[in-house]
């Protein structure tokens, strides 16, 4: 996705054609790339929940239908629940108190979003980079196979995902926040939704991963 921003900042050196092309929320290709794979992360879940004879623990369905309606939701709010691209005009009443004047309610948090986000990629940190680092080093025992912890922690699928989430948030404070950067080409691309892009390529390989292993089980 990096290639594809820098790709079309090249071919748009004009900041409102790029814009509208690569980051807009209604034809931006960065912004209708994370809900092109949050709405697949949901039937995955679902299929996996169906599933959920096969896990080890009724808690582990629990967990699956959570986080099925959570990327559900999270679909939604990025795509203002279909207003992106059927354009009606915003409930008077949300209006008010959103602060993009969008169909959401992500945007009616007084920026509490971003903190939810960050949770989020804390978690996927935790899962991807701490916890295996763990393992490695003998401070904790690696979850034996087809046990609780073994389907709760996100595979190997996810670490590159986790990296690049990372490198791009880090990015977006040190172009946006520390330096100047972001007042020259390529370094005023909205790092911010790249990130966003990242996180749903990790709920997607999460949820993806449940519904194959299950899958697998199943089969024997």
């Amino acid at each position: 996705m990096v290639v594809v921003m820098v790709i079309g900042r090249t071919i748009f050196p004009d900041w409102a054609e790029y814009e509208y092309y690569i980051e807009s929320e209604r034809r931006g290709i960065v912004e209708n790339a994370a809900f092109v794979l949050l709405v697949p992360a949901v039937v995955f879940g679902f299929l996996a929940w169906r599933m959920r004879a096969n896990l080890p623990s009724k808690y582990l369905g629990h967990w699956l239908m959570l986080c099925t309606i959570a990327v559900f939701i999270a679909a939604g709010e990025e795509a203002s629940w279909g207003q992106h691209w059927f354009q009606w005009e915003t409930p008077e009443g949300l209006a008010a108190i959103n602060d993009h004047n969008e169909t959401n309610f992500h945007n009616t948090l007084n920026g509490h979003d971003t903190t939810i986000k960050s949770i989020i990629m804390i978690g996927m940190a935790i899962g991807t980079i701490v916890i295996p680092l763990i393992i490695k080093f003998g401070y904790m025992a690696k979850p034996a196979m087809g046990s609780a912890l073994y389907w709760l922690f996100p595979t190997v699928v996810g670490l590159p995902v986790t990296i690049y989430c990372l490198i791009s948030r880090v990015l977006r404070q040190l172009f946006q926040k520390w330096t100047r950067l972001d007042e020259h080409m390529y370094f005023d691309m909205d790092l911010n939704e790249l990130s966003e892009f990242y996180v749903a390529c990790f709920l997607f390989f999460y949820l993806f991963s449940f519904w194959y292993r299950l899958r697998q089980v199943k089969a024997q």
